[in-house]
């Protein structure tokens, strides 16, 4: 499940657009402590009575050990373009074939051949060493390599301009503080200081490079050196540029090359008001910066259970499915700073994708085949932003249509199970549901808790938006998500093998519902969907976070939301949003940061080719 981010933007984004909708109290004890063990022989499917599917004593250490195998060392984490993500899915892939699942891997046009569904995502970002000269005359000082990084935000390219000071780059008109205020920027390079000015608690959020980048930006300057007073950063993990090329450069030399800037000062850093712009006299700087996408094939898996020979619904399809990928060694979603350990996942989500194989086996098992088709898909790339689920929407398996998908059913963190409590999202998409649900829980001594909305940073998320009614299977999040400590150990195996007895009847039941779930779309809970980010405003978009063009393209509005209200469409592409400019969503972010609740704000999306202005009123968020 995708989640919040080290640095404050990366926070920011993740919390708006990629975190968990749902936090509780930090767990207690688990009941059911397994170490890992080695990947386990699948035995031969028991026959069970004809569509009835009981409890079974052997699965919890079933599922004990293929999140044994999953959340193992050997697999490192599961990263995205990993050498374990690709071990995770010859397993699943193998686990299929025993169960003797059809191969249902290929694209809409292609012969079904395989389990797995390949596709590209985008994983990091390579960078090249960047370059800081100083240009006097025909004299020209470079900055030494130790001294200087690739800024986070940076594009490619090379500027040179003159030098203008101008603190710590900070626009903000409801703190009363302009750095930029009196002076021109336009042409030239911004030397800015990183962080906030000390005691201005107002500024605290304005801390972030991304943000004085793209605050340069839009003061015309054409590029940037952040100057740190602490260590140097790493290099930049995210190849979306702020628009313009910048590097960060230590305090110590740009006390030496920058001394008109008097960056030695320290009340240099801890202004009482903002700074006045102050251009450097003789001061001409050039900076270069080289970064590139770094892409990496990936899969989703899949497998299906064809349905019973003549029957009328056999044109129809049930996906149960759960994403198999996590963090690898953590990066920007790993709520363990700069940890570059194994975060091994077993709960987010080896859990889900072990209860998937489990109600395979369950579904498999049965003497007679289902009504309709049941798809099992262990989805890639959800870390990154339910990259492999949309994926799997927008170019569904050969003979599948979207439109035939009679339910979706998906299981993210369900190996966490405290006092039997159960959340069951999504219920709201379908009146049918709750009654199935209910059924499927009983004898299983699980305490449900529903919640309406089918939206929600998992991969039952793009068939929500595809119009698919959507269950999805959460026991919530705990002290150890996206860190190292998430680790088999604390896995109640016995409790996700009760969720998996639930998951399996569930599926079944859509399956041989004689009429289809009807969907039907659940208004937004703005509130739920800003948590943890300090958003006021709330404007109920979706984008599509697999888009890599200027601007952010919207797979679609929440229903009833402000965006939906002001005719916000599928796949418009958002370029403006009140007077920012938006390249990419971390300039989404920035301005949705200072929307007001209620006080209107035009949005210019771009669609099929001509800009199309928006009057949005944003609803209150959190």
């Amino acid at each position: 499940m995708p989640g919040p981010a080290p640095r404050w933007a990366r926070r920011a984004l993740a919390a708006v657009l990629l975190t968990s909708l749902w936090a509780c109290d930090a767990p207690p004890e688990p009941r059911t402590a397994v170490a890992p063990p080695p990947p386990p022989t699948l035995p031969s499917p028991a026959g069970t009575p004809a569509r009835s599917i009981d409890p079974d004593p052997g699965a919890a250490a079933r599922i004990a050990a293929d999140i044994g195998y999953l959340a193992s060392p050997k697999l490192g984490g599961r990263g995205t373009g990993d050498e374990g993500a690709r071990l995770a899915a010859d397993f699943i892939a193998k686990r299929f074939g025993e169960l003797r699942l059809k191969p249902f891997g290929g694209a809409s046009g292609q012969i079904v051949q395989t389990y797995l569904q390949a596709f590209d995502a985008r994983v990091g970002a390579d960078v090249s060493p960047p370059s800081l000269r100083l240009l006097q005359g025909k004299n020209a000082v470079s900055a030494p390599p130790e001294a200087i990084v690739t800024a986070d935000g940076s594009e490619s390219g090379a500027a040179t301009g003159a030098a203008v000071f101008v603190g710590h780059g900070i626009t903000s008109a409801a703190a009363k503080w302009d750095d930029y205020a009196g002076g021109d920027v336009a042409g030239k390079i911004a030397v800015i200081l990183d962080g906030v000015p000390k005691g201005q608690e107002a500024l605290r959020d304005f801390g972030a490079v991304r943000y004085k980048l793209r605050t340069a930006r839009e003061h015309k300057a054409i590029g940037a050196v952040i100057v740190t007073a602490g260590d140097l950063p790493k290099n930049p993990q995210d190849s979306s540029g702020m628009g313009i090329p910048a590097v960060v450069l230590s305090r110590a030399a740009a006390e030496k090359r920058l001394p008109a800037a008097k960056i030695g000062d320290q009340r240099t850093w801890e202004p009482a008001k903002a700074s006045t712009p102050r251009p450097l006299p003789g001061a001409t700087i050039e900076v270069t910066t080289h970064i590139t996408t770094r892409s990496a094939q990936t899969w989703n898996v899949v497998g299906l259970l064809p349905a019973k020979a003549g029957s009328p619904r056999a044109g129809e399809y049930v996906v149960l499915g759960a994403h198999y990928d996590h963090l690898g060694h953590g990066g920007p979603n790993s709520r363990a700073v700069d940890s570059t350990e194994a975060h091994l996942g077993a709960d987010d989500n080896a859990s889900g994708t072990a209860m998937v194989l489990e109600c395979a086996r369950r579904l498999a098992a049965l003497p007679e085949a289902p009504d309709r088709n049941i798809v099992f898909v262990a989805f890639g790339a959800e870390e990154l932003g339910t990259i492999g689920s949309r994926y799997f929407i927008e170019h569904p398996p050969a003979p599948l249509a979207v439109g035939a998908i009679a339910g979706m059913i998906n299981a993210d963190m369900v190996g966490r199970l405290r006092e039997d409590k159960l959340l069951v999202d999504g219920i709201g998409t379908s009146a049918g549901w709750e009654p199935l649900v209910k059924a499927a829980s009983e004898g299983l001594g699980l305490k449900l808790t529903y919640g309406a909305e089918g939206f929600g940073a998992s991969d039952h998320a793009p068939f929500t938006a595809a119009r698919v009614p959507v269950s999805f299977l959460f026991t919530g999040v705990h002290e150890d998500y996206h860190k190292p400590s998430d680790t088999v150990d604390k896995v109640n195996a016995e409790g996700a093998a009760r969720v998996a007895t639930l998951a399996s009847r569930l599926a079944l039941a859509v399956s041989q519902r004689p009429e289809r779930l009807a969907f039907v779309d659940v208004p937004a809970d703005p509130h739920r969907s800003m948590r943890g980010g300090g958003f006021r405003a709330s404007l109920g978009t979706i984008p599509d976070y697999a888009y890599q063009g200027k601007g952010v393209k919207i797979t679609g509005a929440r229903p009833d939301s402000p965006a939906a209200r002001a005719g916000i469409q599928a796949n418009d592409v958002i370029v403006k949003l009140g007077p920012h400019e938006i390249t990419n969503v971390h300039d989404y972010v920035f301005a949705l940061k200072e929307l007001e609740p209620g006080r209107e704000v035009v949005v210019e999306v771009d669609r099929g080719g001509t800009r199309v202005p928006l009057k949005v009123i944003p609803a209150p968020g959190k």
